[in-house]
């Protein structure tokens, strides 16, 4: 994606060129029209059909010996997007579509594929994975040069769900965690713990009660969680920033701002280190779904609080701010705030 001095900073008179984009992400041409036909306020279904549909898959076809796998997964397994009943399964594209979808519910492979056959699809599995995150970014800087917020954060959703192999805002947050299969997490979901932020602040010993696991498991457990990003975020509106008196203006285009002030930070007692370094996105829109501002940053870059000083073109309306991580699910805070 785009660093804050290529999208952030840039104002609709100054766009990143499209082409530039293309280039960023070495993404074909047939692709990347595809790519900027996605609307301004997609659905989750329509980022991840369209990211599927880049030619490049063309290189994975559908084997006739994975035909009733995937047939069986569109059919029988709860996806969330499954294809029409009487799809005729077949396309390069309804294969990385079913694939990114089971392994993202974590139903796990239903076993309709031979030893060999197991084999073959595990072999193109991470070239498939790279293809779609370069998709997926390259959709973000699209939606993002073309001011639609809303999109922006729809397609940072479905990078960070397929990254973290979870969907955001799904009950299987926890199996994020290693050690944490099916059987636990439901222990801790029936106790009322659905997430890892809720995980974490447990004592090690109900850890240990709630999983019927001996010592010293909740040590190492609250351990390894003890990276997971806990983000904060504050809004301050500072006030309007005085317009060029009207004897000095250029034309008569000139719109004056109002200053809000955010401070991103972690409530974590030390630097978060899930997924070693992660990287942050801060997306403002408006009500109408408008990009406002975007920023991107490593972790290492807020620590203390990092302050960020945005002028906004907007007054006497609500804005909408998301943060998270951005390959981490369970991070997301979603704020809104009236800009006076």
């Amino acid at each position: 994606m785009a660093t804050p001095s290529t999208l952030a900073s840039t104002t609709p008179k100054t766009p990143p060129d499209l082409h530039a984009i293309q280039l960023r992400h070495k993404v074909a041409a047939p692709t990347f029209r595809a790519l900027t036909g996605v609307a301004s306020s997609p659905d989750r279904r329509e980022v991840l059909h369209q990211a599927c549909q880049a030619i490049e898959f063309r290189s994975f076809p559908i084997r006739q010996t994975e035909r009733g796998f995937f047939r069986h997964i569109n059919d029988h397994l709860p996806i969330a997007y499954p294809l029409p009943p009487t799809t005729n399964i077949a396309e390069p594209w309804q294969k990385v579509f079913l694939l990114v979808q089971v392994e993202v519910q974590r139903l796990g492979w239903p076993p309709k594929l031979s030893a060999e056959a197991r084999r073959l699809l595990l072999q193109e599995r991470p070239r498939i994975y790279q293809l779609l995150d370069r998709f997926l970014r390259c959709l973000v800087d699209i939606l993002g040069h073309r001011r639609h917020g809303r999109g922006v954060v729809v397609a940072l959703d479905v990078l960070r769900s397929v990254k973290a192999g979870v969907w955001e805002g799904a009950d299987n947050e926890l199996l994020q965690v290693a050690g944490i299969g099916p059987v636990k997490m439901k222990r801790l979901v029936d106790a009322g713990v659905k997430s890892i932020r809720q995980l974490a602040r447990l004592e090690f010993y109900h850890i240990e009660r709630l999983l019927s696991r001996n010592p010293p498991f909740g040590h190492q457990l609250l351990h390894l969680v003890s990276g997971f990003p806990l983000l904060s975020l504050h809004f301050d509106p500072i006030g309007p920033y005085p317009p060029v008196p009207a004897s000095s203006r250029p034309d008569n285009h000139h719109q004056s701002l109002f200053i809000v002030r955010f401070i991103v930070g972690y409530d974590n007692d030390k630097e978060p280190s899930w997924n070693k370094s992660p990287w942050i996105t801060l997306v403002v829109e408006s009500e109408t779904g408008e990009l406002l501002w975007f920023w991107r940053g490593s972790v290492k870059r807020i620590d203390g609080g990092k302050e960020l000083i945005v002028g906004l073109g907007i007054r006497g309306a609500k804005i909408k701010v998301s943060l998270a991580c951005e390959e981490i699910v369970g991070t997301l805070i979603r704020t809104e705030h009236n800009v006076p």
